[in-house]
């Protein structure tokens, strides 16, 4: 099975380093495409097997991975963000697992989060069950004080007829590899996931990312969207992780507001609720205190 590597990029200076771990795997790569949402110029390895396609500019990141994963002519699809970077092993250790699996499935790792201040988190701290319902994975909230299944995109290794069967959506500015995974988990309830323990990838928080910019209303506009049928799984989302973009806000009646809509929409778990009470109590708290 050939992989070929898919990185979209803005042109960060962090491109070069990406593009070599994806090069430099044990098990070699069938290519890497640069998917470039840009116009300047890119400083890339010098190898056969990298070539560019241009997207854009200002096409999104879902825009460039659907383009890379057209133009690819591999048997499978890596994803690569242009700021994160590849452990060596990770294509051998995550082609090892596929190799004896039918049917649909995805292979995903743990991650090394990595911070500016050089603090380093691995996630996620559970694995999947197996049997589990990647959507119940990724949103649903355990207990007050655990997280959630985090499967990041640059942990990602998947057949590219899946991604042609169900694409990206490229009119989506955020939450895009989650909406990705919950389509693909829709359109397939018997997905495998096939999940390394080990941390085979690394994320950097880059100053600038779309995260960072979500509002509120937006991340509850996309959970109302893409989990409707899941009524659980679309309180927990937004009593958890729409009430994190209010709370970087600092704001307690943006906080009070997604709770409320939370509970208006979907049906959030005991653990969900609990959380959210504790999370809007502490803002006010810190409010009150300044």
């Amino acid at each position: 099975m050939k992989l070929s590597v898919v990185i979209p990029t803005i042109g960060r200076p962090e491109l070069a380093r990406a593009v070599r771990s994806a090069l430099e795997q044990t098990t070699p790569v069938h290519e890497v495409i640069v998917a470039a949402d840009t116009v300047d110029e890119l400083t890339l390895p010098e190898d056969d097997r990298v070539r560019v396609v241009r997207v854009g500019p200002g096409a999104g990141g879902n825009a460039g991975r659907q383009s890379g994963i057209r133009e690819a002519t591999g048997d499978l699809i890596g994803l690569l963000d242009d700021d994160d970077e590849w452990a060596p092993t990770k294509v051998e250790v995550l082609t090892r697992l596929a190799a004896q699996t039918s049917g649909p499935w995805i292979a995903t790792s743990r991650v090394r989060m990595k911070r500016a201040n050089g603090a380093e988190l691995i996630q996620p701290a559970f694995p999947i069950r197996p049997g589990e319902d990647l959507r119940a994975y990724m949103f649903a909230k355990r207990s007050p004080r655990s997280g959630h299944g985090f499967v990041q995109a640059s942990t990602l290794i998947f057949p590219r007829e899946l991604a042609l069967e169900v694409p990206f959506d490229e009119n989506l500015k955020f939450h895009q590899d989650v909406s990705w995974l919950t389509s693909v988990a829709a359109a397939h309830p018997d997905l495998t996931v096939l999940q390394s323990w080990e941390p085979l990838a690394s994320y950097y928080a880059t100053e600038g990312s779309v995260s960072k910019r979500i509002a509120p209303e937006g991340s509850i506009a996309w959970a109302r969207r893409f989990l409707a049928d899941q009524p659980r799984l679309l309180g927990d989302f937004i009593l958890t992780q729409s009430l994190g973009f209010a709370r970087r806000n600092g704001s307690v009646g943006s906080m009070v507001r997604t709770a409320v809509s939370g509970i208006r929409f979907g049906r959030p778990g005991p653990a969900a609720i609990v959380y959210a009470i504790g999370a809007t109590a502490k803002q006010t708290l810190q409010s009150k205190g300044k």
